[in-house]
């Protein structure tokens, strides 16, 4: 039921409905999301999905040609009957037999796995599943390396041609269980230009990040530390500092150390170097 800017399920849960470029973003209650993170747990037990963009580049590094493909409008391309098997086998392997309509409404708005509630993209990855199955029959058979990320599609190998062939045939595999190609995204990357895999560079066989994200987090140390310090360097162009951003440069530092830890080693130093320049502490890699 659509009120002002809520669409509400029922007199107690509702989502606060957001509109972003293009997209319409469905933030659940705090009592909303905590009924669908409960059903999430038993989601995660039946279908385990666990994507990591480290392992997923790597599968693609030190290769000829790369080919990014991305489905179209993902969560409302999922079939109805799709979400509403992955729902009764859940429904059937908790023992909650009898709740399939009424868990159906708690991670689906018209039908549609929404934007923006923590269920749907783990239900999308489950219902996804047969699909994948058959993308990755048809990648062996060809000696191509495949993974996925949500909606994105990285296909690589040291053929072109075989490329071409393979992005004909995934759009065949995908139209047929009602998934769409965005042909605007579709991309071939060679080896002469940076291959940037799910925000990772992947050319000469080793991953790293993009030099201007390093600069971007060294840009951002610098302006933390300046603002830590006590002294007469304060400017009024620098950044104000809050809980905020502070928690977003130490998530930074925590997916570097994870992806790319030869330049953590760097960045540590640096930052071990801010301190003694502006006398002040950066904790995010304590």
């Amino acid at each position: 039921m659509m009120c002002s800017n809520k669409f509400y399920i029922n007199d107690e849960l509702y989502y606060t409905i957001k509109r972003i470029k293009n997209r319409i973003i469905y933030i659940p209650c705090d009592e909303l999301k905590a009924k669908q993170r409960f059903f999430l747990n038993a989601i995660k037990w039946l279908y385990p999905y666990k994507a990591d963009t480290l392992n997923s580049a790597k599968i693609h590094s030190g290769k000829k040609w790369i080919l990014k493909m991305d489905i179209k409008d993902f969560y409302n391309s999922v079939p109805s009957y799709e979400i509403q098997r992955v729902i009764t086998s859940v429904c059937d392997r908790i023992k909650r037999y009898d709740n399939t309509i009424s868990y159906l409404a708690l991670v689906t708005v018209n039908g549609k796995l929404p934007i923006g509630a923590p269920t749907s993209p783990h239900i999308a990855n489950a219902c996804f599943r047969q699909t994948d199955r058959k993308i990755m029959s048809l990648n062996s058979a060809f000696g191509v390396d495949y993974t996925r990320y949500v909606d994105d599609l990285t296909f690589s190998s040291y053929s072109k041609e075989t490329l071409r062939i393979i992005e004909k045939k995934v759009e065949e595999i995908l139209n047929l269980n009602g998934y769409k190609i965005n042909s605007k995204k579709t991309e071939y990357i060679s080896d002469n230009k940076q291959q940037n895999i799910l925000g990772l560079v992947v050319n000469n066989y080793r991953v790293r990040l993009p030099k201007d994200f390093k600069r971007k987090i060294r840009a951002m140390l610098h302006n933390y530390a300046v603002n830590q310090c006590n002294s007469t360097l304060k400017s009024t162009k620098f950044l104000t500092w809050d809980i905020q951003r502070e928690q977003q440069l130490s998530g930074y530092i925590a997916y570097i150390k994870h992806v790319d830890i030869i330049f953590y080693k760097r960045l540590k130093n640096y930052a071990e170097n801010l301190e003694r320049k502006y006398f002040t502490v950066i904790p995010f890699f304590k």
